[in-house]
């Protein structure tokens, strides 16, 4: 399954980057003001002082340490960040497990409204029962497969976000 499936304009993660971006913006500012209340004032400075200058871009390791350090600490934007997560893995088992209901629920429906193929036989073996003792197997399998790879691109994706 893809992203694409989430439903038309719905995408889960613009979700979680909006509400990641409030979430850092809000802290950005809140650690912005802490730090403009624990400087000295402008017109104390000695004069003469020497100024560091730093070429490296410090605000985007200051950030992904911000955040990284939010989610290990559980505060409430990491809490938010981990909710977000959760909630697209959530929305991925309901699409998938809503497939495995319409597929496994239309076979019955398909021999009622076409009972001829209900007395079909392959190999000996009803066509009733080859599909629903023998075929629904490996479809189980692909399901499971499909919410495991899926799951994990979400994670993966979801991680490399929070380290950059």
């Amino acid at each position: 399954m893809s992203d694409d499936a989430a439903g038309p304009g719905e995408n889960p993660w613009e979700a979680l980057e909006q509400a990641v971006q409030s979430a850092v913006q809000s802290a950005v500012q809140e650690t912005a003001r802490e730090e403009k209340a624990s400087q000295p004032l402008a017109g104390r400075a000695k004069p003469g002082k020497r100024e560091r200058i730093v070429l490296a871009k410090r605000r985007s390791s200051r950030r992904v340490v911000r955040t990284l350090a939010e989610v290990e600490d559980q505060t409430s934007v990491g809490e938010e960040l981990v909710r977000q997560l959760m909630r697209v893995q959530l929305m991925l088992s309901i699409r998938l497990m809503l497939l495995t209901v319409v597929v496994l629920g239309s076979i019955p429906l398909v021999f009622l409204l076409a009972p001829s193929l209900g007395t079909a036989t392959i190999l000996g073996l009803r066509l009733p029962w080859l599909l629903l003792g023998l075929a629904v197997y490996p479809f189980f399998v692909a399901v499971a497969w499909s919410y495991n790879r899926n799951a994990d691109r979400t994670e993966q994706a979801f991680a490399e976000w929070v380290e950059n």
